[in-house]
């Protein structure tokens, strides 16, 4: 693919959003752009909630212009998945559990220590589409979040199971070498492929998870896996069905 091969980075000691930030200046951009910061003051998650950051954690957006049909855009997001957990599995030892949830978080020991966001934007009047990938990460601390419902996960950070600060340049360094790494080996014209390297660091098959519908009620069924557009396949009650959107919470 070669979109992070040479890529262009931004600096910035405080922002609202690395991913508003972006938008804000999309025009600008013509070719792959990070925009990382030391801390964002309203960092954004999935589905408007929000994703504190403080100036020890990781904290940054790309911008880069795919050439694959906008419909599978949301298989970046795996291939974002597959790059950090890389990352983050060569910094920890070999008996933490470390997974990949679905649609983009990562779980350490059942705790949820790092995110992402995808999101589209218009590159001023081009007809360009620009696809915007944030990334957080738990590096050093962990806020404490109030839990309303037993099936949210508990949150983390990378400093609890090494013992020693991670800086976030080497952070950073480290993870855009693994997406040089894993681009070079998967095309776009082949995206999807990378959904079975991030099923093999995901949730064993047949896996009891919860999910939500549309009105918030939880549910129960068994992971079967994922769709070729990256989509939840569950089986409950009702039968076989596929999940596009919405919160999963593995175990019982």
């Amino acid at each position: 693919m070669g979109h992070f091969v040479e890529s262009d980075i931004v600096w910035m000691d405080s922002v609202d959003s690395t991913n508003e930030e972006i938008k804000r200046h999309a025009s600008k951009f013509n070719q792959t752009t990070w925009v990382i910061a030391k801390s964002q003051t309203k960092g954004k998650g999935r589905n408007g909630k929000s994703w504190i950051s403080k100036e020890e954690n990781f904290s940054g957006s790309v911008i880069f212009f795919p050439t694959l049909n906008r419909a599978c855009y949301q298989l970046f997001g795996f291939f974002f998945g597959v790059a950090l957990h890389n990352t983050i599995k060569k910094i920890l030892k070999d008996d933490i559990d470390i997974r990949l949830k679905w649609p983009n978080d990562l779980i350490i020991d059942n705790r949820k220590v790092a995110g992402i966001l995808l999101e589209t934007t218009q590159v001023g009047s081009d007809t360009r589409i620009g696809l915007i990938a944030g990334i957080g990460v738990n590096l050093n601390s962990s806020p404490k979040l109030e839990k309303k419902s037993k099936y949210v996960y508990d949150t983390g950070c990378l400093s609890n199971f090494t013992q020693s600060t991670i800086d976030q340049f080497s952070f950073f360094k480290d993870f855009n070498n693994e997406l040089i790494s894993l681009e070079s080996y998967i095309e776009e014209s082949n995206l999807n492929s990378v959904l079975k390297f991030w099923q093999k660091k995901s949730y064993e098959i047949g896996s009891i998870v919860q999910f939500s519908d549309k009105k918030g009620k939880i549910n129960k069924g068994k992971f079967l896996g994922l769709d070729e557009l990256g989509g939840l396949i569950i089986e409950d009650i009702a039968g076989v069905k596929k999940i596009y959107s919405g919160d999963v919470y593995f175990g019982r």
